[in-house]
């Protein structure tokens, strides 16, 4: 790939969409690609004492970067947890990281770094992929650029990164400490990714100013996943249709820019399938222990960013690879035991915390082995009725659909027309190329990956789109093998001469051409998307264009309707809404599998005197009401009855007095009351 054309692609992209974004890049993105540097000196060392040191530069890269992300978040746990974090330590961890990789690069052996050749066609190839990549880029960073709650309306306008991906480490921030939080259940999930936005608001010097820089880093995660899954493709040509499947799958671009955790996840999967792929390919003697190790660890750290990575990544890929293996079932079975420990590390810091802070290491599931604190049997059947597929298509039949639909698109309401699916033509149409090209046991192993991974999403999840996202690794990689499986074919004579070379056009031009095909539909996909996200953007605000946001988080927070309607000293219970991100007034908020104490209070029984006086007592200066949230929930999730507009009247008789709604206020949907005799 031409990384020239394509950084000009970029610039200029970028450029003429929105020029005043390259003050957001080269500010908020270079703290962000600060902790991608520390972080890859932190891991520098280890790639080379996991006997990884003699590898192509770009996979020492990529490992690197993945051992060093998550140190980097381990260590933020552990002093997080002690309350010891503090922004001249946050800043000394990235220099001692940068240190680290200046003198591992100062002692890099030449033999270390690797180019292919390229022929005229290779280069061709390149420049296509160059250009095609560039449009997914453009978005990504253009995306980050914005402050979270405006982009994707698909996605809420990232609704969890304001109720817990970001919510939770400015929590931990503000209280100085990570401490369990019984009204956020999504707090005590793996939090990975969440801990290096955590050290990002330390190394900011605040909770809000940390919110784009963290979308940096999480896009960076995600280019830092094509790259390591290009890495891993030895043959110029495979390597585009890797890139160019992985790269044009729009859920990269269209996650990469919020503060999620999908890409960080992609990452760290695709490093354990590299590693996983290499020790199939070359059979290390010895068993290649240190691999099987690193690989545990990366697959580890997969499911340290997302629960679902446990048993999509950690558990499918390690079936995978020991199934395929070349070895006997004592070797498999000794590599499995050192691929579970690495696992087991990279995850243990989470399960005990979980043990000690909410006495379950996999808080909240398994409630009837474990029991957790703040949760209950109720609150357990609440979460899986929450979880489970609509009743009409919960069966083997209506899954498929389901699954059919996210990853090949889906037609809406009769005149509402298709939707695209995200995962993009790209990755599927390299995935079928690989299985009908590739052979070998590399093959095996990713179609048997890519297998589980489907079944696990269809058959214990609730089928939504971006839960399979690290589908996209093994595809790709498929895609990269298949295409490079020309190589070795029969020459023995003019007849196989000629299928050979009937076979090499078949996979190292049709296929990647396909692909490129691919992408192209997979970028349209994406900037149609970006066109409906600026088109409701600029109805909901009065025609103000949507790239009028970027870099405005602080204006996000000054013109919040709570900042805006209440007193500095109000202390504010919240009903409904967990979008608590923006709010800086004192708050108390509930997610809505967590309990409520004080609507607990009133479905026991309690008169509204009583819940009221309830709230005096507690220092409660004002209560908000949530009311379309409140709706929603009741539809999904399920919310407690009592809370209706029939019984704030009569919390209204008993002294609760409405608070005049400004037009920030109507516009929210909230309503506020004052809680009288509580202060003003």
């Amino acid at each position: 790939m031409d990384i020239l054309l394509l950084c000009g692609g970029v610039a200029a992209g970028l450029t003429l969409v929105a020029p005043v974004a390259w003050l957001v890049v080269l500010t908020d993105g270079l703290l962000a690609a600060a902790v991608l540097a520390g972080a890859t000196g932190w891991g520098a060392w280890p790639v080379s004492w996991m006997g990884l040191g003699r590898r192509r530069g770009t996979v020492q890269i990529c490992v690197a970067a993945g051992l060093g992300l998550g140190w980097l978040g381990t260590v933020t746990l552990g002093l997080g947890v002690a309350g010891a974090l503090s922004r001249p330590l946050a800043w000394g961890l990235l220099a001692t990281g940068g240190l680290c990789g200046l003198w591992r690069l100062a002692r890099l052996k030449p033999a270390e770094r690797e180019s292919l050749p390229a022929t005229r066609a290779d280069r061709r190839w390149g420049t296509a992929t160059a250009l095609l990549l560039a449009v997914p880029l453009v978005v990504t960073l253009l995306g980050a650029t914005l402050p979270p709650g405006v982009l994707w309306p698909e996605e809420a306008f990232g609704y969890d990164v304001l109720e817990y991906h970001l919510q939770a480490p400015r929590e931990y921030y503000d209280a100085g400490r990570i401490r369990f939080l019984p009204h956020n259940v999504y707090a005590s999930f793996p939090e990975q990714m969440e801990m290096l936005y955590l050290l990002l608001m330390y190394l900011d010097g605040g909770a809000h100013a940390a919110a784009i820089p963290a979308q940096f880093l999480h896009a960076g995660c995600g280019i830092l996943a094509v790259l390591a899954l290009g890495a891993w493709v030895g043959h110029r040509r495979g390597r585009v249709v890797t890139l160019l499947a992985a790269g044009a799958t729009p859920w990269l671009a269209y996650l990469g820019c919020l503060a999620y955790v999908e890409d960080g996840m992609v990452l760290f999967a695709a490093i354990a399938g590299g590693l996983a792929l290499d020790t199939l390919r070359a059979e290390e003697p010895g068993g290649g222990w240190r691999a099987a190790l690193t690989a545990g660890l990366c697959a580890g750290l997969a499911g340290a960013c997302k629960y679902t990575a446990i048993a999509m990544v950690a558990a499918a890929l390690g079936i995978a690879w020991v199934v395929t293996m070349r070895r006997g079932w004592k070797t498999r079975l000794r590599l499995a035991v050192v691929y579970g420990a690495g696992v087991l590390a990279a995850l243990s810091p989470w399960l005990v915390r979980n043990a000690v802070q909410a006495g379950n290491p996999v808080y909240p599931f398994a409630y009837s082995w474990f029991g957790g604190r703040a949760w209950s049997a109720a609150q357990a059947a609440q979460w899986s009725r929450a979880h489970r597929v609509p009743e009409e298509f919960d069966s083997l039949r209506g899954r498929v659909r389901l699954g059919l639909g996210e990853l090949l698109g889906r037609t809406q309401a009769p005149g509402k027309g298709y939707v695209p699916s995200l995962f993009g033509a790209a990755m599927l149409l390299a995935g079928i190329g690989g299985w009908i090209a590739g052979r070998g046991r590399g093959r095996a192993m990713l179609l048997i990956w890519s297998g589980l991974i489907v079944a696990i999403w269809l058959g214990l999840t609730f089928v939504p789109g971006r839960f399979a996202v690290v589908l996209v690794v093994p595809l790709a990689l498929l895609g990269g093998i298949g295409t490079a499986a020309t190589r070795g074919a029969p020459r023995s004579n003019v007849d196989d001469e000629g299928a050979r070379r009937r076979a090499g056009v078949g996979r190292s031009v049709v296929l990647p051409a396909v692909v490129l095909i691919g992408a192209a539909i997979g970028d349209v996909t994406l900037v149609g998307r970006c066109r409906t996200a600026a088109e409701w953007f600029a109805r909901a605000h009065g025609g103000v264009p949507l790239v009028a946001a970027i870099g405005q988080t602080q204006a996000m927070v000054r013109f919040c309707p709570l900042n805006e309607a209440l007193p500095d000293n109000a202390y504010v219970w919240l009903v409904g809404d967990a979008r608590a991100y923006y709010i800086t007034r004192r708050l108390h908020y509930t997610v809505v599998f967590n309990h409520d104490p004080w609507v607990e209070l009133a479905a026991g029984g309690a008169p509204p005197a009583v819940c009221l006086q309830w709230l005096r007592h507690r220092g409660v200066t004002h209560v908000a009401f949530a009311w379309e949230e409140i709706e929603r929930l009741r539809r999904t999730y399920g919310f407690p009855a009592i809370v209706t507009r029939a019984w704030v009247q009569k919390l209204e008789q008993a002294g609760l007095e409405r608070v005049e709604p400004d037009e920030s206020l109507r516009r929210s949907g909230y309503d506020v009351y004052r809680v009288a005799g509580a202060g003003s």
